[in-house]
């Protein structure tokens, strides 16, 4: 009996699946130092990078959390600016996205 439930519990252990992290911040100063660890929602399998700069005021503004989906690129409309990065494994996240240049 007791190797009935030792196996039970093992099995419930081993399928109880593995949870997606992420770095999470956000921060309008342009760096991600006190980014902490998130755990992702369900259907949340990617972590995003993003920096988004803008010529009026200055701001340079960089966030990172989980996304559903996400797409890399950069995109500038001259007095804003904003760069996406996308990853796929835990705390894959941890860089924050670069500049417009």
């Amino acid at each position: 009996m007791d190797l009935q439930i030792s196996l039970f519990l093992l099995f419930v252990l081993f399928t109880a699946g593995h949870s997606f992290s992420c770095y999470e911040c956000v921060s309008m100063t342009g760096s991600c130092s006190d980014q902490k660890v998130k755990t992702c929602p369900s259907g949340f399998s990617k972590c995003t990078s993003l920096t988004t700069v803008t010529q009026v005021g200055g701001i340079n503004q960089k966030i990172k959390d989980c996304t559903p989906d996400c797409v890399n690129g950069s995109m500038n409309l001259g007095i804003v600016g904003t760069t996406s990065v996308c990853c796929n494994t835990d705390l894959c996240n941890v860089k924050d996205a670069p500049g417009i240049v």
